[in-house]
């Protein structure tokens, strides 16, 4: 097995030859697209301004979502697991992505497992239990995902496309009737790029215009929603194909013929080991890793995908960890601040998502072909203490990323400062007032004290 440092040598090679656009052009844009200017005035009840004053300006959230999959919500043995894993959750992450696969959330026809007790199915909490927790706990949740033809109930008449069409049109309208309107955004379509994979696919991938169907078909149920269009890991391939890229191909024709696509969402999973089957193997794979995290492979590849004109979203990201060492949880801490500050630092980036919180409880449907615990992506250890990774991207969030300042009041009662965009409050002599900075509003702001 590889040494913690020769796993640093070959992972963080791409980085350190491309700091200049880490420290250039990621920086720039963080600059320039993530902050605005603001200027609070500050009056007594007699509208006379306040001069001279200590003002205390704090940023509580963030405009940009960053979040995690929330498929173990209360799904743990233990209470105080499933406590801290609800503490944790809402500390780390300001979007949730909520489990709606058609397997699980309808297993027998017309018994769906949309309420808060519903017969729990591991890793797939119900629909309620999670948007009412993100609900209480200041979060958003986005669904995931309408049509995904992998994960189909098996008493579907899966190869009669008239009957499928009508099946999945009221499977979009029975949610709906609980959910529109109500989340960040949906999950329209996932993954067909992958379809020719899997055995469980129904007539619906068969279509022709499957893209342009399932997007109109969304459209008719959540006319207000924010609709997302979901792929595989397509960032390295677009970067070395450029406009030839499949994916890239797909949204181009389908956005050409209408699709009312408002989102393009984009997998970014380093499930380096799941394969592996012995140690050479995982050496293998190992040595051969490390360009999903090259600033410039990453950058081209958004580029392209930005050239479509819509937001950008990478949808569910693995960063794995190569052992247990001090030292190996470094890199992935280190990997995971490159992956990040590229992508907050790409001005059609809106969204990032991380995928598996915990170690261990992802994804392994056959252990001897597919193991996703194999990579130790999570973000925290098997019994939820936070990892350098978990530490790393709160910090980012929370500390580089965000704007706390002491400023003095003017002569007219101003103080102006340039901020991370998000909800804020600012203090004065004990009086505290709430206050929003937001891109493309007008962020002068009178505040009576």
């Amino acid at each position: 097995m590889l040494n913690p440092k020769e796993n640093r040598e070959i992972w963080m090679k791409a980085a350190t030859e491309h700091k200049d656009l880490l420290e250039g052009r990621a920086a720039e844009t963080i600059e320039k697209h993530r902050k605005g200017w603001c200027k609070l005035r500050f009056v007594d009840e007699e509208g006379n301004p306040i001069v001279g004053k200590k003002v205390t300006v704090n940023q509580q959230t963030h405009d940009f979502k960053y979040g995690a999959n929330i498929f173990m919500l209360d799904e743990f043995e233990s209470e105080a697991d499933n406590k801290t894993y609800r503490e944790n959750f809402k500390k780390y992450f300001n979007l949730a992505t909520v489990p709606f696969y058609w397997s699980d959330l309808e297993p027998e026809e017309g018994k769906s497992r949309f309420a808060k007790d519903s017969p729990k199915i591991y890793r797939r909490p119900a629909p309620e239990l999670c948007v009412e927790y993100c609900e209480e706990s200041g979060i958003d949740a986005k669904l995931h995902c309408l049509v995904y033809d992998k994960f189909t109930p098996k008493w579907l008449p899966k190869k009669d496309m008239a009957a499928m069409e009508k099946f999945y049109e009221e499977r979009f309208r029975q949610i709906a009737e609980r959910y529109a309107g109500r989340l960040y955004e949906i999950e329209v379509i996932n993954e067909i790029l992958c379809e020719a994979g899997w055995t469980t696919q129904t007539a619906i991938s068969e279509k022709k215009d499957i893209l342009e169907w399932s997007f109109d078909l969304a459209a008719k149920y959540f006319p207000n929603d924010c609709l997302v269009f979901n792929e595989a890991n397509q960032l390295i391939p677009a970067a070395k194909q450029d406009y030839r890229n499949a994916c890239y191909m797909m949204l181009d024709a389908a956005l050409m013929k209408g699709a009312q696509i408002d989102k393009i969402g984009i997998q970014h999973h380093d499930f380096i080991g799941a394969r592996a089957t012995n140690d050479d193997e995982y050496e293998t794979a190992v040595k051969t890793g490390g360009e999903m995290f090259d600033p410039n492979l990453i950058f081209k590849g958004l580029d392209i995908f930005a050239d479509l004109g819509l937001p950008l979203e990478i949808t569910e990201i693995t960063v794995p960890t190569f052992g247990e060492t001090k030292e190996d949880e470094e890199l992935q801490a280190d990997l995971l601040e490159v992956l990040y500050t590229v992508c907050f630092g790409h001005p059609d980036v809106e969204t990032m998502v991380y995928w598996n919180v915990p170690d261990g409880y992802a994804y392994s449907p056959d252990t001897r072909v597919w193991n996703e615990n194999a990579c130790k992506g999570g973000l925290f250890h098997h019994d939820l203490t936070p990892k350098k990774s978990a530490e790393r991207l709160w910090e980012l969030f929370n500390k580089k990323w965000h704007t706390d300042l002491e400023l003095t009041t003017d002569e007219n009662g101003y103080v102006e400062f340039r901020g991370f965009y998000g909800e804020y409050t600012a203090e004065i002599d004990g009086a505290a007032a709430e206050f929003g900075l937001h891109k493309a509003e007008d962020n002068c702001i009178e505040i009576e004290i």
